[in-house]
């Protein structure tokens, strides 16, 4: 239960920090801002494809064990 809360935490504050970093609101003074907002989207995407990812994952492995 505790390793869920932690791994979806985690998850979450990528896509927290993705969305700083397109909203340009935690961005540095010298950074290039449309650098800056790709990385944030990456940051999300990847995110979401972890999140999405562990759910399958689980599923799986919770099938898997009902089986046997």
């Amino acid at each position: 239960m505790i390793n869920d809360v932690i791994n979806y935490g985690i998850r979450i504050l990528i896509i927290l920090l993705g969305l700083l970093f397109v909203s340009g609101y935690f961005m540095p003074e010298d950074s290039d801002p449309t650098m800056m907002r790709v990385f944030g989207a990456v940051f999300v995407l990847f995110g979401f494809y972890r999140l999405a990812l562990y759910r399958a994952n689980k599923k799986r492995y919770k099938s898997k064990n009902d089986e046997n």
